[in-house]
């Protein structure tokens, strides 16, 4: 089977570069890209999941002083 090699960037949908977080291998149905999230995002995310608990943490406490 004839192979040939493609160059390309590939970026975070925020804009972050992520050259060195992506895997390009073949897979069961061809080439493929493994990609891990962006610093940022994976920033976003952890901050997300902290205030939303800490709002939940805050909103039961002030139910059961009520």
């Amino acid at each position: 089977m004839p192979t040939f090699e493609v160059e390309f960037e590939v970026f975070c949908a925020c804009g972050e570069g992520l050259c060195q977080q992506s895997v390009g291998d073949s897979g069961r149905y061809g080439p493929r890209v493994t990609v891990e999230l962006c610093e940022k995002c994976k920033e976003k995310i952890r901050d997300e999941g902290y205030d939303e608990g800490y709002n939940k943490g805050y909103d039961d406490g002030v139910r059961e002083r009520e």
